[in-house]
């Protein structure tokens, strides 16, 4: 994964991106390690599987099987901040680009990939690192 995180932190935004959606990977992997207590109301839709928050421009969720992941929210397609967690993986509400659990594209728009993040607990701490 090192490689792949390295060419995902340096990609630029393509054209179609406004200055107010554009976000740089870079600052995301910069605002790597962080933590999310899972016993604080602001993270309470990581109780269920298929839930998910964004924090520091993180997708956090619990997926399907009950295992914590995470990825950017920077979508590869466009560079805009509309990735989320749906139906145990990654979407882009912006046109659709789907990723797996590993960041792979799983069509056309995201083809591009997705930086995927690791997770380790700890008690109630989700620790979020490169």
């Amino acid at each position: 994964m090192g490689g792949a995180a390295a060419l995902a932190v340096t990609f630029s935004c393509l054209g179609g991106c406004s200055k107010s959606d554009e976000f740089s990977n870079t600052e995301v992997a910069s605002s790597l390690p962080f933590t999310v207590d899972l016993s604080a109301a602001s993270s309470s839709a990581l109780m269920n599987s298929g839930g998910y928050i964004i924090k520091n421009n993180t997708v956090v969720a619990k997926d399907l099987n009950g295992n914590y992941v995470a990825a950017t929210n920077i979508c590869s397609h466009e560079q805009k901040r509309k990735v989320i967690f749906q139906n145990g993986e990654y979407y882009c509400t912006e046109h659709g680009a789907r990723f797996s659990l590993s960041g792979s594209g799983l069509n056309g728009n995201g083809s591009g990939g997705l930086s995927i993040f690791r997770t380790s607990l700890e008690g109630t701490m989700l620790t979020i690192s490169v």
